[in-house]
Formats: C-alpha cells, structure tokens, sequence
C-alpha cells in the first residue's frame, strides 16, 4: 500500500526505501539550473570533475559547427541539490570563442557569468533530447545509486541570441530523484 501511494520503492533483493518527492527540472528555452532549483526552495551547486581542453569527439564538432579535429573546452560537473547529486553534466564549448573558461570555473566562478565575460549576455536552449540510459559503475558511484537503475539522459545545444552555437552537453540524471517538465514557450 505504501509502495502503491508513492511513500516507499521496494527494490527486490535490496530493501524497502522511503521514497523522496521528485524534482521537477524545467527544459525549455531558458534552460538554467540554478534557477529551476531555487524555484523550488534548493540549494543547487556543482562539482567540478573536469575542465580541459581537447579535439572535439565528432558529435560535439558537428553540434557546435566546427571543423574535424577543433579543439573545444571540456567540463564535467557533478549537479547537486541541497549536496544531493542530481544530475553528471558533460559539456563542450569552442575553444577558441571561450580561450580560459576551464580557469574561471576552477575559481568558482558561475557558468552563465563566465559567458557574459566573453560577450555572451543571454543565451537559449535551441534544442533538448531525452533519452534513458544505464549508468556505468563510475556514473552511479558518483550519483550515490546502484548501477541498476536507469537514468534520464538530456542532449543540449545551447545558442547566443545570434543562433551561434555555444555549447552542447549531456546530462544524466537519477531518474527518482528528477523529473523533466517541458515547456513550450520562453517561461521557465
């Protein structure tokens, strides 16, 4: 009865586990993770895993409409609410356009504001895919879930008010922890 009102997951083998209310994560075209959690009452932060500069894997490249073999800047970042891992974002920039954006967000500083140092005031999301996966041992190590339990997968590319592309990423997220809400106007 319990499990059926949504209070408790059975999980065979595993135990019974009090279920937790799920976020609701807005993708829209102003996608902005700080904002969709302090929304709703959370304290988001990020971890920085990885900020390094490398050639572009083929589908970053042709998302972001640079050359075979360009160099584009890598950042992994373990997603938090209220110091609950939420969601492990993979995102590529163009190197040349954002030349120190790995140094600036070592120093803490916040993505969007990293952007506007570098000309870009406001940006919007052209495009989300959502998709599921299963997380490798590494992925749900870090999101603190078994290995068993699928994720939520979203695809982004990301665009400044001139349509140049920005930057394109993937985020898994624990598929009982967060929910996707999307919209279809410029709200959230």
């Amino acid at each position: 009865a319990l499990q059926s009102d949504g209070l408790v997951r059975i999980e065979p083998g595993r135990g019974t586990f009090v279920q937790h209310e799920l976020l609701d994560y807005a993708l829209s075209r102003r996608t902005r993770f700080s904002e969709n959690l302090m929304r709703q009452g959370l304290l988001p932060s990020k971890q920085l895993l990885t900020a390094r500069a490398m050639p572009a894997p083929e589908r970053a490249a042709r998302e972001l409409k640079l050359e075979r073999g360009a160099k584009v800047l890598m950042v992994e970042t373990l997603d938090e609410a209220n110091d609950a891992p939420i969601g492990l974002a993979t995102a590529y920039y163009p190197a040349l356009r954002f030349a120190g954006l790995p140094e600036m967000l070592a120093k803490g500083m916040r993505s969007t504001d990293i952007l506007k140092h570098f000309g870009v005031q406001d940006y919007l999301r052209a495009q989300s895919r959502i998709t599921t996966q299963m997380p490798s041992e590494e992925t749900a190590r870090l999101l603190k879930q078994p290995a068993t339990r699928p994720l939520l997968c979203v695809e982004c590319l990301d665009v400044d008010m001139q349509g140049t592309p920005i930057k394109y990423g993937e985020t898994v997220f624990c598929g009982d922890r967060v929910q996707l809400v999307v919209t279809t106007g410029d709200e959230a």
